[in-house]
């Protein structure tokens, strides 16, 4: 039977070679985009499940309530790893993960810069599957001026040397011995770093504390295999409140396998990444619909063509059963014959694709069984689902009105075709809409105003021990007559993320507990970065009393005050008692997909982390140039690094940027999916009523008057579906806006032009078959028996 269908597939396919090629070129272009977003939703699946502890790996995580108000964070107080081990049998380990910056790496004659250093427990390295190529993981990690590296680093400072045993200095001041080289982190891990070096380390540097009050570190448990989440849960609910008793801070975990997805942090509970997740599955599950929606149409229309098949089949003998058997036979070798084509798009896009996503996508994310599982599963839901229409209805066919001729086309088979198009561009036009607000959306976040100019302003990171030259280096460069301004800050402008609770002010209900930002910056901070003040004044060397005792706060802390004015205002936060001496106009000082919170600057000079620089608009890389050779000058031995600002904002938005263009591409698939079946259809609309045509021009029909009528009855169910798409589109999409505290509106123009590309692209699809068709000579028509 099976051998049967596919000789009568065949012979179809190379009898109608045109419908047949848009059939399999819908269905193979459907079926690889399907495939391209499966492997790209099996990666993000697979995220920290390589670990072979994963199912009881956890991080601890922190719900503390400021007035009826949760903020949820993701790190921790430094001793509750080790507390939590003593006083809780259900943890079977712990330990810490502290990102220590950073730091400078120097072997003889090689020195740079490495930010990815993981300071951890030696338990670490038990939890966590990070497999060791060199070294002993039992003992990597006990002494505190041992280090692992990774096999990128080990190549980069020792080449082909063995790297065990020999001296990393690092900061110009610690001497570290490699005990271990790092297989290279899986892509899929959440955690990513290119050195580890021991939790112990810390003390020497002042980096840690005993403070249960302040949370800086991640902190990971390990369960025991009988004991649940819930059940510890349930326990470390109030344990901070058991060291700090007047905290309002709650203890909760998180499934390791579920942070990648799943983690969130602030006041609102967003969805995460897992929203990327559900978007692109759906868009794929469209894009085949789409790809299977050709296949039923095409196939009913052509119903007539192989009714006279149907009816001698049922004379000799075909039950219906045989017939719907046979049918749904042949859209599923189509649509394997589709896969086989997908295969080789997807094969021939996937580097691209994987280049686009920002990672390296490959078929070995879900295993060879998972894989091969899969395509056939995607082969057998096509071919199903493309061939029931065709099989349930042709097989209907009833064999004496066949084979007598008394068959008519009926109404039937028509009506539903156009509920198929008007379905498939309803589809096509809510992709279009929201590939439209995607890219409005990005475009108003990359464009909105922070607050500040971020223009022609960049940073330099004080590590390696250049703290101690920074207010040389700032002295010297303001002599500099081309650089028009010198701060600095304890955080970068662009990612102010220290918060506390504890502020006082006159007038301040005593049970109004507020979480504050808060970020210590050096005089004329405020000028430098070209912060709008509205009331008061900026820190400045000509005021020295405002060192470590006066504040600057922004507009969303005075409208929490309840004051018309706060200057002069007695205000106590952070350990400081001084005054407000200015209030600044609201910035942006992280992502713009974030309300603006309450914050507070501090004048304190010593705590410097990063050297803030204003350069002119004028010639950029001679003033780079400059700062970088007063740098050489002054700091011999660490190497030049900067960053500008506005980078800093492009690269907080990546995840919307590559959202927004994968969407457009699959969409513009969409299209070209249902334009194909749409071509295919007025192609056979135009076979259908050829005669029609020709007597039409005979009796003086003009061909501009054939061609809309050839075009109004598609263009007339594009319209149709357009209309029912756009309140669909307007819902779906004013909800996903609403995840964006800042957020575009959506006006009618955005829908018009969703309905406008729609109608156009239908009108270019189908006017060239309006256009073939009416410039047929009518004689050929009125011969044709």
């Amino acid at each position: 039977m099976i051998k049967n269908f596919i000789k009568i597939t065949l012979r179809n396919i190379l009898k109608h070679k045109g419908y047949s090629f848009i059939n399999i070129t819908g269905l193979a272009v459907g079926m690889a985009c399907c495939l391209l977003i499966t492997l790209w939703v099996l990666d993000e699946l697979s995220y920290d499940r390589f670990h072979e502890n994963a199912p009881y790996l956890y991080r601890v995580e922190e719900n503390q309530h400021y007035s009826g108000r949760l903020f949820h964070v993701n790190v921790t107080p430094h001793p509750i790893a080790p507390a939590m081990i003593d006083e809780f049998p259900e943890i079977k380990d712990a330990s810490r993960y502290v990102e220590s910056g950073g730091r400078l790496f120097r072997y003889g004659e090689k020195s740079f810069f490495e930010d990815d250093v993981g300071a951890v427990d030696p338990s670490f390295l038990n939890m966590f599957t990070y497999p060791l190529v060199k070294g002993n993981k039992e003992s990597a990690l006990k002494s505190p001026d041992s280090i692992l590296i990774s096999q990128d680093i080990a190549v980069k400072y020792f080449g082909s040397e063995d790297p065990l045993g020999k001296i990393i200095n690092i900061d110009n001041t610690y001497d570290f011995k490699v005990t271990g080289v790092l297989k290279k982190v899986p892509h899929n891990s959440h955690l990513q770093f290119n050195a580890l070096i021991p939790y112990e380390f810390l003390r020497k540097t002042g980096k840690t504390g005993d403070k249960w009050s302040s949370n800086s570190i991640l902190t990971f448990v390990q369960l025991q295999k009988e004991t649940t989440m819930e059940q510890v849960n349930r326990k470390i609910l109030g344990y901070i409140r058991t060291r700090v008793p007047e905290s309002k801070t709650d203890l909760v975990l998180m499934p390791l396998v579920d942070i990648h997805l799943h983690s969130w942090f602030g006041y609102i509970k967003t969805m995460g990444a897992v929203q990327y997740v559900y978007i692109f599955s759906f868009i794929a599950f469209l894009v085949l619909v789409i790809a299977c929606i050709n296949f039923m149409n095409l196939a009913t229309a052509r119903s007539a063509k192989r009714a006279r098949e149907v009816g001698i089949r049922k004379v000799v003998g075909a039950y219906k059963s045989h017939l719907v058997k046979q049918f749904y036979g042949e859209s599923i070798i189509f649509s394997f014959i589709a896969l086989l084509f997908a295969l080789v798009i997807v094969q021939m896009v996937l580097p691209a694709f994987s280049t686009l996503a920002g990672k390296e996508i490959t078929f070995r994310v879900a295993g060879f069984q998972t894989m091969l599982l899969g395509l056939i599963g995607i082969s057998l839901f096509t071919g199903i689902v493309s061939g029931s229409y065709p099989a349930l209805f042709l097989s209907a066919f009833q064999p004496v009105k066949v084979l007598s001729g008394t068959l008519t086309r009926g109404s039937g088979a028509a009506r539903f075709r156009k509920i198929l198009v008007v379905f498939q561009f309803v589809l096509s036009v809510f992709l279009i809409t929201g590939s439209i607000v995607a890219s409005k959306q990005l475009n108003f976040m990359k464009d909105k105003n922070v607050g500040y100019e971020k223009e022609h302003l960049l940073y330099i990171l004080m590590r390696g021990g250049t703290k101690d030259s920074y207010q040389a280096l700032k002295n010297e460069l303001i002599k500099n007559g081309s650089i028009l301004g010198v701060t600095g800050s304890e955080s970068i402008p662009s990612s102010i993320g220290s918060n506390s609770s504890g502020a006082k002010w006159e007038g301040k209900d005593p049970d109004f507990k507020l979480l504050i930002g808060h970020n210590r910056v050096d005089y004329n901070y405020v000028k430098t970065v070209g912060i709008e003040l509205i009331e008061g004044r900026g820190f400045s060397e000509a005021y020295p009393g405002d060192k470590k005792k006066n504040f600057l706060i922004n507009e969303e802390l005075l409208k929490v005050m309840k004051k018309d004015s706060a200057v002069g205002e007695r205000f106590s936060f952070f350990g400081c008692d001084g005054v407000i001496v200015g209030v600044m106009k609201n910035f942006h000082y992280g992502s713009v997909k974030y309300a603006i919170e309450p914050l507070v600057l501090v004048l304190d000079p010593e705590r410097i982390n990063c050297m803030v620089v204003r350069i002119p608009p004028g010639n950029i890389s001679a003033n780079i140039d400059k700062i970088k050779q007063t740098w050489k000058t002054m700091i011999l031995s660490n190497p030049f690094e900067y960053t500008f600002v506005d980078d800093d904002f492009d690269r907080m938005y990546r995840a919307e940027e590559r959202t927004g263009k994968v969407m457009k591409y699959f969409t513009f698939l969409s299209i070209c999916i249902a334009c194909l079946g749409l071509f295919g259809l007025a192609s056979f609309s135009a076979e259908q009523r050829f005669r029609e045509i020709g007597i039409r021009k005979t009796f003086g029909a003009t061909v501009p008057g054939i061609i809309v009528m050839l075009c109004k009855e598609f263009l007339k169910l594009v319209l149709l579906a357009t209309l029912m798409a756009l309140p669909i589109s307007y819902y779906a999409l004013n909800n996903w806006l609403q995840g964006y505290a800042y957020r575009i509106d959506l006006n009618i123009f955005i829908f018009a032009s969703a309905a406008a590309l729609a109608l156009l692209t239908a009108l270019f699809t189908v006017s060239y078959q309006a256009i073939r068709a009416a410039l047929e000579n009518p004689i050929d028509a009125l011969k044709c028996q």
